[in-house]
Order: structure tokens, then C-alpha cells, then sequence
């Protein structure tokens, strides 16, 4: 796997936006604006086998982890994604992120 990958610009995170999210696999970040010139909040990192739909699966009603609830419903925050075609290769580098970075609302074990 290419330890360089070719990640997409930061989103705004809104529903709107959903066009702009590609149907290919791959994984992503979410991520919070606190602030901070040029510099932006690791929230969580995942994988999906669609990412716009997983895009809107994090908005719609039915999410599940009130950590990204919370921070989708209170924060400006964005999205950012990188293709990966193989299942293997997404599960490596969600597990390569979770270890190389604090991510607040990734629980451990899941």
C-alpha cells in the first residue's frame, strides 16, 4: 500500500456538500475547526465501502456514536478522504491512523 496517499480537500461538513463525496471506497477523517489558524481537530477516522454514503449516514438521525453527533450538530467541521479500492488496504491504514493519531471520537476495540 502507498504510505502516500492522495487525501481530498477538507469538506465543509453539511448535508449540502454530499456531492461532493465520492461513491468509491475508501477511508476518512472527520475533523473540527476549533480555531486554530490552519489547523484542525482530529474527531474520528473510518472506512467505508461507499463514502457518500457513509457521508450521510454521520448526518442523519440514525447515528449512533453521540461523539460525532455532537460534534456535527455543535462544531464546523469537515471531511477528508483518500480512494482505496481493497478492503485490505482501507482496514490497514484506519488501523495505521488510529495508531498515529488521537482521534476523540474513535472507541477502541470496535
Amino acid at each position: 500500500m502507498d504510505n502516500d496517499q492522495k487525501w481530498s480537500g477538507d469538506i465543509r461538513y453539511i448535508e449540502s456538500n454530499s456531492s461532493r463525496i465520492t461513491t468509491s471506497g475508501g477511508v476518512y477523517k472527520i475533523l473540527r475547526n476549533d480555531g486554530k489558524e490552519g489547523y484542525l481537530t482530529n474527531v474520528y477516522v473510518g472506512k467505508a465501502e461507499d463514502l457518500n454514503s457513509r457521508y450521510l449516514d454521520h448526518l442523519s438521525a440514525n447515528e449512533e456514536n453521540s461523539c460525532i453527533k455532537n460534534n456535527l450538530n455543535n462544531n464546523e467541521c469537515y471531511f477528508r478522504y483518500t480512494i482505496l479500492s481493497r478492503e485490505e488496504d482501507r482496514q490497514n491504514l484506519e488501523v495505521k491512523l488510529l495508531r498515529e493519531g488521537k482521534y476523540q471520537c474513535n472507541v477502541q476495540g470496535q
